[in-house]
C-alpha cells in the first residue's frame, strides 16, 4: 500500500496524475497518509514551456551546462522548503522532470537550444572585434571564412568538452560542427552581396575590380576637387589610393606603357591649357620691354611740345632760388650739402657767376635734378633735391606758360612706366614685398591707367615663370603662393575676382604634374601598399596539399592550374582598375557615377546581408548540440 501512495504523490509531483486516480489521492491527503504536492505552473502546462525555457540557457556555448544546473539545484531547493523533502530527492526530480520535458517536446527543446544560442552571439557580433572573430568583416572571404572557422571551432570544442566531460571525440565533433556553422556567416553574406551587381563601366570589367573600386570610392569632397579641376582630371589626382592604384597598376610591366603614356599626354597639353587659362582670367600677356619702349618714346615725343612752350617765354628769375640754395650750402654738411652746392652751379651761365635768364637753361636743370634723383638713396639728399627742384618747377610755370599741360603728359606716361614696373614686383617676397593692404591703397590713389600698368607687369611676371619652369607648374605655384596668403590676396586685389580662375588653373596644372611624376618617377612605393596587396591577394592561388603520392602529382598539375590562372586574374585587375584610375572627361564621370551607385546599393543591402549572416551561424551553432543529439541517435555522430 505504501508503494502505491508513494506512486500517487509522485504523479502528483509532476504533475501528471490521472483524473480517475484523483479522489483515491485527494483520500489519502485526508487521511495523512501523504503529503500533499501543489505542482508547478510548468507542470500543469505538461512540460512544453518547461522544455523550451530550460533549453534555452543549456544552449549557451560553454556556460550552458553551468547556467542550467544552477537554475536546476536553486529550484530544487525551493522545492525542499516547500516539501520538507531532502534536497538530493528534489534536485533529482527537478533534472528528471527537465530531462523528460525535453524528451517528450524535442521540437521545444531543440528551439529553446537554438535561442540560447542565438542570444548569446548577438552581444558578439554587435562590435567591432566580434564581427571580425565571427568573419563578418575584414580581409577576403577566404580570410573571413577561415577565422569564423576558427573562432566557432574552437567554442564548440570547448563547448564539447564542458558537456561530455572531456570525452575527445565529442570535442572533436564539436570543434568540426562549430567550424562548419561559422563559415556559413561569409559565404551566406558574401552570397548576398554578389546579388547587388555593378553597373555602367563597372558592368564591363571583372567582379573583384568592381569590388575593389567600390570599396575604394571617391568621397563627396574628391568628387567636388574632380569637378574643381576640370574634365582633364582623374581619380589618382584626388584619392590617394586610386593614386595607388595608378602606381601599383604601372609598376607591372604589362600595364605600364598605356598608364604612363595617358598622364604623359595629358602632360604634353599642359602649358596650352595653362596659358588659355591665364588669358581668359588674366588677359593677355604683353611684352613689357615692348610696352616700355612704347612709353619711353612717348615721352621722347614730346619734346617738339617742349620747345613750342619755349617759344613764347619769359626771362626767368632765379634770384630767390640762388639765395636758398647759397643758405643750405653754408648750414649743410656731408652729401646733401654737396648736392645743394651742384645745384646752385647749374643756375649760373657755365664759366660764369652769373644767374643764367634763360628758361631753356632752367628746364635742364630741372631734367638734371631729375637724374640725380633717380640714381639718389640717401634720403637726406632726396630732400633738398626734392625742394630744390619744387622751386624750379615753379618759375618755370611762371616764365613758360602752357608748359604745365606737356608736363602732366610727361608726368602720365612717366606714372604708367612706374606702374608697369611696380606690377612686376607685386609677387616678390621676402623683406621687399607689398603688404596686399599697401598695394590696395597704391592703386585707390592711382591714375586711371595705371593699375592696368600693373596688370601688364604682374601677368608678364607670372608668363616669365611659366615660360622659365615650363616643366614645372609648382615653381608658378610658388609663385603666386608666395608666403602665406598673400600673393594671392595681391592678385585679386590687383585682377578681381577672375584671379581665382587663374590660382585655380595654377593649382590644376600643379596637381597633374605631381600625379604624373609619382606615377611616372617610381617613387612613392608606399602609396601602392595597398592596391598591390590586393593584387597579391588575387594573383597567389589556394594552397592545395600534395603530400600524396598517386593524387599528389595531379593536386601538382591543378596547384600549377590554379596559379597560372591566379597570375592572369591579377594582372587583369592591375589593368581594369589601372586604366580606371586614369580615366578623364566623361568616362572618367560615367566611372563615377557607377561606381558611387554601386556602393550605394550595397551599402543599403549590407545590414541585410550582415543579418543573414549571423542568423546563419546563430542557428547552426546554437543547434549544434541538438544536432548533435539526433546524430546520435540515428547512430551516424
Amino acid at each position: 500500500m505504501a508503494t502505491k501512495l508513494e506512486a500517487l504523490q509522485e504523479l502528483e509531483r509532476r504533475g501528471k496524475l490521472p483524473d480517475d486516480m484523483r479522489p483515491l489521492y485527494d483520500e489519502a491527503v485526508k487521511r495523512g497518509l501523504i503529503k500533499g504536492e501543489k505542482p508547478k505552473e510548468s507542470d500543469l502546462r505538461g512540460g512544453g514551456v518547461g522544455s523550451f525555457l530550460t533549453s534555452i540557457p543549456e544552449g549557451i556555448p560553454i556556460a550552458g551546462p553551468a547556467i542550467l544546473g544552477g537554475l536546476q539545484r536553486a529550484g530544487a531547493y525551493g522545492r525542499s522548503l516547500m516539501s520538507g523533502q531532502p534536497y538530493e530527492e528534489e534536485l533529482k526530480t527537478v533534472q528528471g522532470m527537465t530531462e523528460e520535458a525535453q524528451a517528450e517536446h524535442p521540437y521545444l527543446s531543440t528551439a529553446g537550444h537554438v535561442t540560447g544560442g542565438v542570444a548569446s552571439l548577438v552581444p558578439l557580433a554587435a562590435t567591432g572585434p566580434g564581427a571580425v572573430a565571427m568573419g563578418l568583416r575584414g580581409g577576403s572571404l577566404l580570410g573571413r571564412g577561415a577565422t569564423a572557422a576558427g573562432t566557432f571551432g574552437t567554442v564548440g570544442g570547448v563547448d564539447s568538452a564542458i558537456r561530455s566531460g572531456g570525452d575527445p571525440m565529442e570535442i572533436a565533433k564539436g570543434a568540426a560542427l562549430g567550424a562548419a556553422g561559422g563559415v556559413t556567416g561569409p559565404l551566406i553574406g558574401a552570397g548576398m552581396n554578389s546579388l547587388v551587381r555593378p553597373g555602367g563601366p563597372l558592368s564591363s570589367i571583372s567582379r573583384g575590380a568592381a569590388n575593389y573600386a567600390m570599396e575604394a570610392a571617391p568621397s563627396a569632397g574628391q568628387v567636388a576637387e574632380l569637378q574643381r579641376l576640370g574634365p582633364h582630371a582623374t581619380l589618382a589626382d584626388v584619392s590617394p589610393e586610386w593614386m595607388g592604384v595608378a602606381r601599383g597598376a604601372a609598376s607591372r610591366p604589362g600595364n605600364r606603357d598605356a598608364i604612363v603614356q595617358a598622364l604623359l599626354d595629358r602632360q604634353a597639353g599642359a602649358n596650352r591649357r595653362l596659358g588659355q587659362d591665364l588669358d581668359a582670367s588674366l588677359g593677355a600677356v604683353r611684352n613689357p620691354g615692348r610696352t616700355e619702349a612704347y612709353l619711353r618714346a612717348s615721352r621722347e615725343a614730346l619734346g617738339p611740345q617742349y620747345q613750342q612752350a619755349l617759344h613764347g617765354a619769359r626771362a626767368v628769375d632765379t634770384q630767390g632760388i640762388a639765395d636758398t640754395l647759397d643758405t643750405l650750402a653754408v648750414d649743410l654738411r656731408g652729401p646733401a650739402q654737396q648736392a645743394v652746392q651742384r645745384v646752385r652751379g647749374y643756375l649760373n651761365i657755365p664759366g660764369q657767376q652769373a644767374l643764367d635768364p634763360s628758361p631753356r637753361a632752367l628746364l635742364e636743370t630741372r631734367h638734371a635734378i631729375d637724374g640725380l634723383m633717380a640714381a639718389e638713396t640717401n634720403p637726406q639728399v632726396v630732400r633738398q633735391l626734392t625742394m630744390a627742384r619744387q622751386q624750379i618747377d615753379q618759375e618755370i610755370a611762371r616764365a613758360v606758360p602752357g608748359i604745365k599741360n606737356v608736363d602732366a603728359q610727361f608726368a602720365e606716361l612717366a606714372r604708367q612706366s612706374e606702374g608697369l614696373q611696380r606690377g612686376g614686383q607685386v609677387l616678390d617676397s621676402g623683406k621687399t614685398a607689398i603688404r596686399p593692404e599697401d598695394l590696395a591703397a597704391e592703386l585707390q590713389a592711382a591714375s586711371p591707367s595705371v593699375p592696368q600698368r600693373m596688370q601688364e607687369g604682374a601677368r608678364a611676371e607670372i608668363d616669365r615663370v611659366a615660360g622659365t619652369n615650363a616643366n614645372d607648374p609648382a615653381a608658378l605655384q610658388r609663385l603666386v603662393k608666395g608666403e602665406g596668403d598673400w600673393n594671392r590676396d595681391k592678385l585679386r586685389t590687383l585682377f578681381g575676382p577672375q584671379a581665382d580662375d587663374a590660382l585655380n588653373a595654377i593649382d590644376r596644372e600643379t596637381t597633374f604634374y605631381r600625379t604624373a611624376n609619382r606615377v611616372t618617377s617610381g617613387s612613392d612605393t608606399a602609396m601602392a601598399s595597398q592596391f598591390g596587396e590586393f593584387l597579391n591577394r588575387a594573383g597567389t592561388p589556394q594552397k592545395i596539399p600534395h603530400d600524396l603520392s598517386v593524387l599528389g602529382a595531379l593536386l601538382r598539375g591543378g596547384q600549377k592550374a590554379l596559379g597560372s590562372g591566379a597570375a592572369a586574374r591579377a594582372e587583369r585587375f592591375a589593368s581594369e582598375l589601372g586604366h580606371a584610375s586614369v580615366a578623364t572627361g566623361a568616362d572618367r564621370d560615367a566611372l563615377v557615377a557607377a561606381i558611387q551607385d554601386y556602393a550605394r546599393r550595397r551599402a543599403l543591402g549590407q545590414p541585410v546581408s550582415d543579418r543573414a549572416a549571423r542568423a546563419a551561424q546563430a542557428l547552426l551553432y546554437g543547434g549544434q548540440g541538438p544536432l548533435r543529439e539526433r546524430f546520435k541517435a540515428i547512430g551516424g555522430y
